[in-house]
């Protein structure tokens, strides 16, 4: 699985090496490398619509039919092997396909003494283009339990609606090459040649695309990290650092 990466390149570098036009520098504030990205965080994303476009997707996915983002498991990530015939994700990978640049993701070893995770990236300085499946959820018209709010007045207005709300899980498979070395699964990758077919927005299933990226065998650099990565509370450069586990 996946449930921890890197993303350290900007906006602007994401737009121009994946042809995308960037909805995220004027809109949010300012860009930060994130050296620790968790789940529910609001991540770059390059979806097709009007255009390839880079914006925030919520780690996360919230299926459009549910009552509210907190009814239900929120899975992160998609089993390729399950993902065309699930109810949950089906639809989204007909229709809702995207990217998600990762500079670099966690895993986790047993070990005696606890925990230790190992960071997995692509060779050099470009991120990878993991496959993703995206969800718009609305708001469900339907009463609510507070109908009206007082302002400083005491006059009634109606109750704000709850925003919209993008959300998105990484699609994974069975582990190949160096990554297999660490864990038995990793994310999808879509090399450059697939990117324009992964993001088609097409009713059409998609079986024999996921059969050809899940068989490929991804160049990966692959070494210890410190454990400082197990909280969450920690995010900087130094949590990219190789360590040395001895013996």
């Amino acid at each position: 699985m996946c449930g921890r990466f890197v993303q350290t390149s900007s906006p602007e570098r994401l737009a121009m090496l994946f042809g995308a036009s960037d909805t995220i520098t004027d809109a949010a504030a300012p860009h930060r490398p994130r050296h620790n990205v968790a789940p529910t965080s609001e991540v770059p994303a390059i979806v097709e619509a009007d255009g390839r476009r880079l914006g925030l997707l919520r780690w996360g996915f919230v299926p459009p039919w549910s009552r509210s983002p907190g009814d239900g498991p929120r899975p992160i990530n998609a089993r390729v092997e399950g993902v065309a015939t699930s109810r949950l994700f089906g639809a989204a990978l007909r229709r809702q396909r995207c990217i998600v640049p990762l500079d670099g993701w966690y895993e986790w070893q047993e070990l005696t003494d606890g925990k230790q995770p190992w960071l997995l990236r692509p060779p050099g300085d470009v991120p990878a283009a993991v496959a993703g499946v995206w969800s718009r959820w609305t708001p469900p018209d339907v009463a609510s339990d507070v109908t009206s709010v007082p302002d400083a007045s005491g006059s009634e207005h109606p109750a704000p609606r709850p925003p919209s709300l993008v959300t998105v899980a990484l699609l994974t498979t069975a582990a190949r090459g160096a990554a297999a070395e660490v864990h038995d699964r990793m994310p999808l990758i879509v090399p450059d040649e697939h990117l324009e077919a992964w993001l088609a927005r097409s009713d059409t299933p998609v079986p024999a695309l996921l059969e050809e990226l899940a068989g490929r065998t991804p160049t990966l650099d692959v070494f210890p990290v410190s454990r400082r990565v197990n909280s969450v509370r920690n995010d900087d450069a130094d949590l990219l650092e190789p360590i040395d586990l001895g013996g």
